[in-house]
């Protein structure tokens, strides 16, 4: 492995840790960024075992904050959208995941300020069409999160409108994706998306995502979120476009 390859495995850890305990967006980032220097499908079998890793770290720190009522309720609708997730994967080739792993990043990167706009209203969609509005963002959630582990953003526009405190919000997310990740290894598995062979890809980014995931949890009250979230934004947008661009 050469070294810039090592150092970007290491970046993609951090990120990844820091995603998972404290700003979710460079989730996005982190996907798009190791879909660059790896095949795309490869690349999404080692981000799934270390977000798995992250995960771990998540639901230690916000066990106590879950709501189950919650999560039940979105069971069947990830379900559907990572059984359509799998047979896309099954038949997709590298070169078109690549590009839809681009494009997914840049509609979410987009979507995101209309995301932000609805949240600010006084009209809670959640609330009013709770049932619509689960099915929607839970399957989507499903979706992307098998074909680009890129989940996060529809779950966190679903929790945002149930206008969930900052402590519920973390607790869901973290258990939410530590079963919709566990959930997702048996497939890649059987469609040889996670390698023995990707543990030299694996292995120097786990005490990385462990830096992350300590640090997110111990400075996220001193994060600027906006100024933070801005430069996520624009970061993926970057990735993505490379990835459209470049595929």
């Amino acid at each position: 492995m050469s070294i810039s390859l090592l150092l970007t495995m290491m970046l993609v850890g951090f990120l990844i840790g820091v995603a998972k305990t404290a700003v979710g967006g460079l989730g996005l980032v982190s996907a798009a960024l190791l879909a660059t220097v790896l095949s795309a499908k490869e690349s999404t079998g080692v981000i799934l075992v270390l977000l798995l890793v992250g995960d771990l770290f998540a639901i230690s720190i916000y066990k106590k904050h879950v709501e189950w009522k919650v999560l039940k309720s979105l069971i069947w609708p990830v379900a559907a959208g990572l059984l359509i997730g799998v047979a896309f994967l099954a038949r997709v080739s590298d070169l078109s995941l690549k590009r839809t792993i681009g494009w997914i990043v840049l509609v979410l990167v987009a979507a995101f300020p209309i995301s932000q706009r609805l949240l600010k209203g006084e009209f809670d969609l959640a609330l009013r069409y709770p049932r619509i509005v689960g099915n929607t963002l839970g399957s989507m959630a499903g979706f992307m999160s098998m074909i680009a582990n890129a989940g996060g953003p529809p779950m966190s526009i679903y929790l945002l409108l149930r206008r969930n405190s900052v402590m519920n919000f973390l607790g869901n997310n973290a258990w939410f994706f530590f079963i919709l990740n566990a959930s997702k290894v048996p497939f890649m598995l059987a469609l040889g998306i996670i390698k023995l062979q990707s543990l030299q890809y694996i292995l120097p980014a786990v005490p990385t995502v462990a830096i992350g995931a300590m640090l997110g949890r111990k400075y996220i009250s001193r994060i600027n979120q906006q100024l933070f979230q801005n430069i996520t934004l624009v970061s993926a947008a970057a990735a993505g476009i490379n990835l459209v661009l470049r595929s």
